[in-house]
Parts: C-alpha cells; sequence; structure tokens
C-alpha cells in the first residue's frame, strides 16, 4: 500500500513539474497583426522638449493596462552604456489603475521635457518607452546632446 501511494506521488509531482513553464508569454516588442505593427519613435520638438509616440499600424484596437499615472517612462545612457538619468527615479505618480486604448490607425502622443542636469558634456542615448502592467513596451531611442 506504502509502495503504491509513493509511486502515486512520484506520478503526481511529475505532472505538476510537466506543467510549469508552458505558459506562451511574447516578450518581443513589436506586436504585429492584420496590415502592420506597433512602431515607436521619440523625437526632439524644441530644445529640450521631446515628443514620444506608438503609432497602432495594426488593424487591431490595442488597451494598455496601468498601475499608476505613470503611462511612459524616459533615460539617458551615456555613451559607456551607463545610465545617467531615469525619469521616474525623479518623479511621483498617483495610484490608480488606468488604460488607454490605441484603435487601428492612432497614435499614442506624449510629450516630455528633459530637465536641465549636471551631465558632461557629449552625445548620450534618449530611450522612451510605454510603463503598461503586461506586454510590450515601444522603446524608442534618439541621441541628445549635451554641449
Amino acid at each position: 500500500m506504502k509502495k503504491i501511494l509513493f509511486i502515486l506521488l512520484i506520478v503526481a509531482g511529475c505532472l505538476v513539474l510537466a506543467a510549469c513553464g508552458t505558459d506562451n508569454t511574447e516578450t518581443d516588442d513589436a506586436v504585429s497583426g492584420g496590415d502592420g505593427e506597433m512602431n515607436a519613435t521619440v523625437e526632439q520638438i524644441e530644445g529640450s522638449l521631446y515628443r514620444y509616440t506608438v503609432e497602432n499600424g495594426t488593424a487591431e484596437t490595442l488597451t494598455f493596462q496601468f498601475t499608476s499615472g505613470q503611462l511612459f517612462d524616459y533615460s539617458l545612457t551615456n555613451e559607456a552604456g551607463e545610465e545617467v538619468y531615469l525619469f521616474s527615479s525623479t518623479a511621483m505618480f498617483t495610484q490608480a489603475l488606468s488604460e488607454q486604448t490605441v484603435g487601428a490607425g492612432e497614435v499614442l502622443t506624449y510629450d516630455f521635457e528633459v530637465p536641465p542636469l549636471e551631465l558632461e558634456p557629449g552625445t548620450y542615448m534618449l530611450t522612451a518607452w510605454l510603463t503598461p502592467e503586461e506586454g510590450p513596451s515601444f522603446e524608442a531611442e534618439t541621441t541628445y546632446e549635451i554641449e
């Protein structure tokens, strides 16, 4: 009897272990469907004012769930690849659930100003991305010059 119970426990344990890790998760930042894919860009508007846009080039409506008032983030990275500034580390956000929906062909647009920073002159990489609870973040990059 003990032998049968032991074998059943082993089989049950194997079934549990076999079921672990079979979740299909997509880690790629590209969401495609229908006619195209999502495209993200960040561009300088004027001076230290930048615009981050995410365009829905798919044929589907996408909804992003957020766990706070923070909808996007951005950082500056030096030529050595070191992060020298992260917007979310200097900002406060409301703790409220929210969502944003972007239909087929629609664009999400976020304008932000890079604050004056005491950084060495040079070329930095400015990276912006969405901060949804799940799913791709749609990173976009551009250069940021300090003279």
